[in-house]
């Protein structure tokens, strides 16, 4: 899980000037986040139990366009200065946990708050003024890349690739966070926190669904159990059916959770060495997914 320790005297000196500029000048004042899960060491740190300094990719960009004078539970960025190449920006700290291995209450509540923020940005597939162009990128990078070689592995489901490209250029679209893992959901005991929106972008709405649902980590283990993931899928779709932008029942939905965890899985599997995919539970997961779709497309539910 993600944790606060103490900075080394190297780690310090390295980063002294940008402690520094932010006004805090004694190493007992910081502390550096670590993920004790992933053994991962972030440029993140928490700045008298106050703040949190991290270096920007793009964040102030993003909350400027996307949340400035919005009331979503998204946590404001305060400022932003420069320091040599790389810009940082500071944040209120959250004293709470990640949303890995939530319950399926606070799952809903990720649910809840995500639907809000899409369903105020929500807008009908197929308007190139709303990011036509963004899309395809997206598209061709993240997802029909990595069809050759996955496509080899199921060669009777081709009509299902298709149907997925068609479907992610005609879906309604919304703010997509591009990166939800719970991981980047913050729990306070109180609210749920979406954070770090670097990757942000109007985008078919239904890609942040797997993201938070089904992903593993790098060990292979599910983020949030099966049972949280329903709970945040109902109360995403109980939110979202409220605007009538939205317009689709709950069978359809379901059919793009899966198509979003195509999305997801098609990479898994492209990933995996040639002689152990077959053999991977991402590879069994994608299988479920076309057969799914399949039986959709025959059943006349998978419109396009």
């Amino acid at each position: 899980m993600n944790e606060c320790r103490a900075l080394s005297a190297e780690e310090w000196a390295e980063f002294e000037p940008v402690f520094d500029k932010a006004g805090y000048h004694n190493p007992d004042e910081v502390a550096r986040f670590v993920d004790t899960r992933l053994d991962k060491i972030y440029d993140v740190f928490l700045l008298d139990e106050k703040l949190v300094l991290k270096k920007e990719d793009r964040d102030k960009e993003k909350y400027d366009r996307f949340f400035a004078g919005c009331d979503f539970m998204v946590p404001p960025i305060l400022d932003r200065f420069q320091m040599k190449d790389a810009c940082w920006v500071t944040m209120p700290y959250i004293n709470g946990t990640d949303a890995r291995s939530c319950s399926c209450e606070d799952a809903a509540r990720v649910g809840t708050e995500l639907a809000k923020i899409q369903s105020h940005y929500l807008n009908c597939g197929g308007n190139p003024e709303t990011g036509s162009d963004v899309c395809k990128r997206h598209f061709e990078r993240h997802t029909q890349r990595f069809w050759n070689k996955v496509r080899a592995y199921f060669p009777a489901y081709e009509n299902v690739f298709l149907f997925v490209q068609e479907r992610f250029f005609s879906a309604p679209r919304s703010l997509v966070h591009d990166d939800l893992l719970p991981i980047n959901v913050l729990l306070d005991g109180e609210n749920v926190w979406l954070i770090d929106w670097t990757y942000a972008e109007i985008l078919p709405y239904f890609l942040d669904l797997a993201r938070f649902a089904f992903v593993t980590d790098q060990k292979d283990e599910r983020y949030i159990s099966d049972e949280a993931a329903r709970a945040f899928l109902d109360a995403y779709y109980a939110e979202m059916s409220q605007n009538p932008v939205f317009g689709m029942d709950k069978k359809e939905f379901q059919r793009d959770v899966a198509v979003s965890a195509f999305c997801q899985y098609v990479m898994f599997v492209f990933y995996k060495d040639a002689e152990t995919a077959v053999d991977s539970a991402d590879y069994q997961a994608l299988k479920k997914i076309l057969e799914y779709l399949e039986c959709e497309m025959d059943s006349g539910t998978a419109r396009i």
